[in-house]
């Protein structure tokens, strides 16, 4: 039995090694980028979006919708929004743009179908609510601002206008900046996306919404919550908070909250690397709660980890880098290739051998801000050192212990 138990674990021990070399060798991970007529484009991110349309047409979004109440329109829009990155760097001409706007019509065309709205009310003051209307904007909005003005569809521009009135107006008549996303509730990460999608009318050559912009942050700053922060959850009818910011919503709403008021995103974004931003073994990752208050993980948050949150820390890469925190976003975006199981197989990537397509999906919209080679993270600071100095000791003692077993069996064994 005892010489079973140590050939168990011997086993164990060269595993665990083998997986800490993987880990280790993967935080040294660097994206392949590829020319593209003019332009190197990030091939892990095409890798990633074309696994993702494969699982798309697989059926992969339905799948998602059992898991999430907004799975299937989540997971076309962060597909459509990533590849409007690819689209906005490739050259109008060339065979990429031409895929990357299909696959961008195509998830548009998605989440505008009866099976796209049929959770959603359309009787509420934005109607289909503010998550729907708001994504659903905001990814119209993108498209019409990456496509020539002369192929621009008539028809898209008035409905993109059309939902822009409907936004603003459904905040004027709002006594709060939050408006619902389903009856009597709502998240202000939702209305966040809603407003942003109101920022890319100069883009799209519609009239503008500033003063109205303006107005709506200063109702914003009135209903944060006591650390300064957006909530997680607000009250419908006053827009009060119900629940304290938390690090999924927070490196959400940061991606948006930057174009709508870059001044108030920033003095955000202090609060929440203070509040949120933390080490494990090393490595950088985003809390799901505020250090110092606990909470178990739920649909938004995703895993939760010793307290570190999949969703906060996934987003949270993108946060980082458009918030030009380049060391940290490098150190994120290899802890999610080191622990998320990066795998790539004939020009597919996927994360977590593809069992959750989901989080492929806000991978790859995390990673389409490194997007071309110019835009390639990059640090000189030895970020890596810590998780080395903790990986060398765990396998020392586990070393020691085992070659210490071995050596009292061999002792007995002598007698």
């Amino acid at each position: 039995m005892k010489k079973t138990f140590k050939i168990v674990g011997s086993l164990f021990l060269v595993v665990f090694i083998t997986w800490i070399i993987y880990l280790n060798g993967k935080l040294y991970h660097q994206p392949k980028f590829v020319a593209h007529g003019k332009t190197e484009i990030n091939e892990d991110v095409l890798g990633q979006l074309r696994f993702l349309r494969t699982e798309i047409r697989d059926g992969g979004a339905d799948d998602m919708q059992q898991y999430y109440p907004e799975g299937f329109v989540f997971m076309n829009v962060l597909y459509g929004l990533s590849w409007c990155e690819i689209a906005g760097a490739a050259g109008h001409q060339s065979a990429l743009y031409k895929e990357a706007h299909d696959e961008i019509q195509f998830s548009y065309a998605q989440i505008n179908s009866e099976k796209g709205k049929t959770v959603f009310d359309k009787d509420l003051p934005i109607p289909y609510g503010a998550f729907y209307t708001g994504w659903n904007n905001y990814l119209l909005g993108k498209k019409l601002s990456i496509e020539d003005r002369q192929i621009r569809d008539p028809v898209e521009i008035n409905l993109y206008n059309s939902q822009c009135a409907q936004i603003v107006s459904a905040l004027q008549k709002s006594e709060t900046p939050f408006p619902e996303s389903y009856a009597h509730a709502c998240w202000p990460a939702d209305a966040v996306v809603a407003v942003a999608s109101l920022t890319l009318r100069p883009k799209t050559d519609s009239p503008i919404y500033t003063g109205e912009i303006h107005k709506w942050v200063d109702r914003v700053k009135s209903n944060l919550d006591p650390n300064g922060l957006i909530p997680h959850s607000a009250q419908y009818f006053s827009g009060k908070p119900q629940e304290h910011a938390r690090g999924s919503s927070q490196s959400l709403i940061l991606n948006f909250l930057i174009e709508i008021d870059s001044a108030f995103a920033r003095e955000q974004f202090k609060i929440y690397k203070d509040k949120f931003l933390t080490l494990r073994f090393g490595l950088p990752g985003l809390c799901e709660f505020p250090m110092g208050e606990d909470g178990f993980g739920d649909i938004d948050s995703g895993p939760v980890i010793f307290g570190i949150g999949g969703a906060a820390t996934i987003v949270g890469l993108r946060t980082m880098t458009i918030f030009g925190e380049q060391k940290t976003a490098i150190a994120l975006h290899n802890g999610i290739e080191a622990f998320g199981f990066a795998s790539s197989f004939e020009g597919k990537k996927k994360f977590l051998f593809g069992k959750l397509s989901m989080a492929d999906a806000f991978i790859a919209w995390a990673n389409s801000k490194e997007i071309t080679k110019d835009k390639m993270l990059s640090t000189d600071e030895h970020w890596r050192w810590k998780f080395q100095l903790y990986s060398l000791l765990m396998s020392t003692l586990l070393l020691l212990f085992l070659i210490k077993a071995w050596r009292v069996k061999a002792k007995l064994s002598s007698r």
